[in-house]
């Protein structure tokens, strides 16, 4: 709404509580000069209008109380007194303007109804004038005096200077109507009394986002859109506005555009690689050169449309999230991935000229494609990742009318490369589904929505092909182009259940290692060894996950999970856990080595490795050293303090599993492969035990005993064998 309307609304009140008129202060000169200098480009015809943000405060009655915005309001209210007086058209609107009035001092809201009622020479400086009627507008020492009064007698005298040479001041007064704001009612969301002493009640600034919106103006062309001008007064301002945020609007405007100029400046080759970190980091930088692509017509014209589109997309009814269908969206420094997914939409509006006419259809496949490459990548290096994404989505956009048949024809791109071929190879098949073949669509979109997969399904659909070779995998997975629907689908559903973290790996890790280690030994080295963990929605768990399940990292580069989905679907166990328990109580421990039997056959000991719930790179690790026959359980990465002996640690375990007299472990030395005294670290029946690997001995106090740790023996049996003989 503008003042008028305002003000034919109710009657507006500066309360008591609220500061002084600050903007026309002296001290405030250049925060004055930038409002009404934006202000008369509106008047003088230069830009269609102005949105000067947000005004707050609560009815009352038939008045709104301001709590914030009061100093915009009254420099408009000044605006409106002046000009219409010097038009010689006052009358007009001295009704409305006397609905205006400040509570904060008895003199104020005097000067401000003498301002209507009495007369000066409109010629002379408004201060000047005033001050010669003696006492007739307030007594001379509140004209001299009162904070308000002052200022708004600055404020006058720079209007006085701002219209003293211009002739049409009627126009000017007119054109007044075009500077709207919004009125937020704090009363209707419940907010309380104490937010309204706490809003921030002092003159504001054009804030980043309406100086960027001038800017953006300046361009002669843009200038002329009249309706994408009047777009970005009120299309924008609504998406970017919520009433439970009202804060975030200019964040999100800001953002928003920021975030946009990199892709325009990627787009013109304006920016180098090593300065788009930097860009990504400071959406906050000053107007300068860098947001010069702004100010070019058909980059605003791409933004309204995306704008448009954002407001449209619940009648569209995609079931792929839009991340930026909500404007919270830009409330902070955009993530990596964040920035790609707003990329993506921009190139797809980009080829969209018409959004209302989009197919909602494939658009939503561009999204579940553009999904699967931004989550499925490490995206940690802004400066090589940002630029290839870009050129990526670049690529794909051209496909925007049918993505699946776009990715069928261009079957090569060297950037991301596997998920590329990936999504090639799923492409094929979607496409054959919707042509009458076997219904892939529907598993292989199950497993693109499943938290953890998000469609990185390349071992699943290699393990159910046709000419899958155990052996051969690691070097040929990529002639794989023949899957088997009724497989894939097993493996699919099997693979979900066990990667369902709230259903069933938060709770049934350990079980999962287990078993899963009594088809071979899937971990990967990464600092020490990694055996998995319940991974948390960041891609680099994810990532590990799938080197674990696909194989290709173990020492013998084997696809041990395919193996494993095999023995869970013949198992006759009535859910996971029991497949899982089968699965172990059927495997000959005595043909794993040592260790592989304690890990399979102790619980405690991945309890252990599982029992601080971290990422990937922070995640417990196995040490292993093989030239002296020693494992060690680490909390951590690379410790050297808590760490457990693996035999030591699981004969304890063992012990306590048996119920007897057993102390608790304790590991507080440092230890580290050959640099450490062997130490007892727990007591059985007050007798202090020590399990050395590298001997293959274990000590009760002063005696010791061999143990068998070759391959062929249960290790097990051999710690009851030696129980026996203490």
């Amino acid at each position: 709404m503008n003042l008028k309307e305002l003000l034919e609304k109710y009657r507006i009140e500066i309360p008591i509580l609220q500061r002084d008129y600050a903007q026309g202060r002296k001290s405030q000169s250049k925060i004055a000069n930038e409002f009404l200098s934006a202000i008369f480009n509106v008047l003088n015809g230069k830009r269609q209008s102005l949105h000067i943000d947000f005004i707050y405060g609560y009815q009352e009655n038939d008045k709104f109380l301001l709590i914030d915005g009061q100093q915009r309001i009254t420099t408009l209210w000044l605006l409106h007194f002046y000009l219409y007086k010097k038009a010689g058209c006052l009358e007009q609107i001295k009704d409305l303007l006397a609905k205006f009035s400040y509570n904060t001092r008895r003199s104020s809201a005097n000067f401000c109804k003498n301002l209507l009622k009495k007369d000066f020479d409109i010629n002379e400086k408004p201060s000047e004038a005033i001050r010669n009627k003696g006492g007739e507008f307030e007594k001379a020492e509140n004209l001299n005096n009162d904070p308000t009064i002052k200022a708004m007698l600055n404020m006058l005298d720079w209007i006085f200077e701002e219209v003293k040479s211009k002739r049409e001041i009627k126009k000017l007064a007119e054109n007044l109507d075009s500077i709207t704001f919004y009125l937020f009612d704090m009363g209707k969301f419940e907010l309380g009394e104490e937010l309204y002493i706490k809003m921030n009640a002092r003159g504001k600034q054009l804030s980043k986002y309406e100086n960027l919106k001038s800017f953006i103006e300046k361009d002669s062309k843009i200038s002329k859109e009249q309706k994408l001008l009047e777009s970005m007064d009120t299309n924008w301002s609504d998406y970017f506005f919520d009433s439970k945020n009202t804060e975030k609007f200019d964040a999100r405007g800001c953002n928003f555009l920021h975030y946009a100029t990199l892709f325009f400046a990627l787009e013109n080759k304006e920016i180098e690689s090593k300065d788009i970190k930097e860009a990504i980091e400071n959406p906050n930088q000053p107007i300068n050169e860098f947001y010069e692509p702004l100010q070019n017509v058909e980059n605003i014209k791409l933004l309204d449309r995306v704008v448009s589109l954002c407001s449209l997309l619940d009648t569209l009814e995609i079931k792929e999230v839009v991340k930026i269908k909500d404007s919270s969206f830009f409330d902070k420094i955009l993530s990596y991935p964040d920035i790609c997914y707003f990329f993506s939409i921009l190139f797809f509006v980009k080829e969209n000229r018409e959004v209302e006419n989009i197919d909602k259809s494939a658009f939503n496949d561009y999204l579940r494609v553009s999904r699967h490459f931004i989550e499925n990548h490490r995206l940690d290096n802004p400066e090589e990742h940002i630029s290839s994404f870009f050129r990526l989505f670049k690529h794909l956009s051209q496909g925007y009318e049918n993505i699946y048949q776009f990715l069928i024809d261009n079957p090569i791109y060297e950037f991301h490369k596997n998920i590329y071929t990936l999504e090639v190879k799923k492409a094929k098949l979607i496409l054959d589904s919707r042509e009458g073949g076997e219904n892939w669509e529907k598993i292989l979109n199950q497993t693109s929505e499943h938290k953890i997969l998000k469609g990185w399904v390349d071992f699943l659909l290699d393990f159910s092909d046709e000419k899958f070779d155990f052996k051969s995998y690691s070097e040929e997975s990529e002639f794989l182009k023949q899957p088997n629907l009724h497989k894939f689908q097993q493996y699919a559903d099997i693979t979900m259940q066990i990667l369902d973290k709230e259903g069933f790996l938060d709770k049934n890790l350990t079980l999962f290692q287990r078993a899963f280690l009594c088809i071979g030994n899937f971990s990967f080295y990464s600092t020490n060894w990694f055996y998995g963990n319940s991974p948390a929605d960041i891609f680099r768990d994810r990532e590990a996950l799938n080197w674990i399940l696909k194989g290709n990292r173990n020492n013998l580069r084997l696809p041990y999970f395919k193996n494993f989905l095999d023995d869970l679907l013949k198992s006759k166990g009535e859910n996971l856990v029991d497949k899982m328990r089968e699965i172990i109580k059927q495997t000959d421990l005595s043909q794993k080595e040592w260790w592989e039997q304690l890990l399979i056959g102790e619980p405690a000991l991945f309890d252990f490795l599982n029992e601080r719930k971290e990422v990937f790179q922070r995640y417990s690790r196995i040490r292993y050293f093989d030239n002296i026959n020693k494992v060690e359980l680490l909390p951590g990465l690379r410790n050297t303090t808590n760490v457990k002996d693996l035999l030591d640690y699981s004969f304890c375990c063992y012990c306590k599993d048996k119920g007897l007299k057993v102390s608790e472990y304790e590991c507080s030395e440092k230890q580290y492969g050959d640099k450490f005294e062997l130490l007892s670290h727990f007591s059985l029946d007050n007798m202090k035990v020590l399990c050395n690997s590298m001997e293959s001995k274990i000590y009760f106090d002063d005696k010791e005993y061999p143990i068998n740790l070759e391959k062929g023996n249960n290790i097990f049996n051999e710690f009851g064998r030696i129980l026996k003989l203490n």
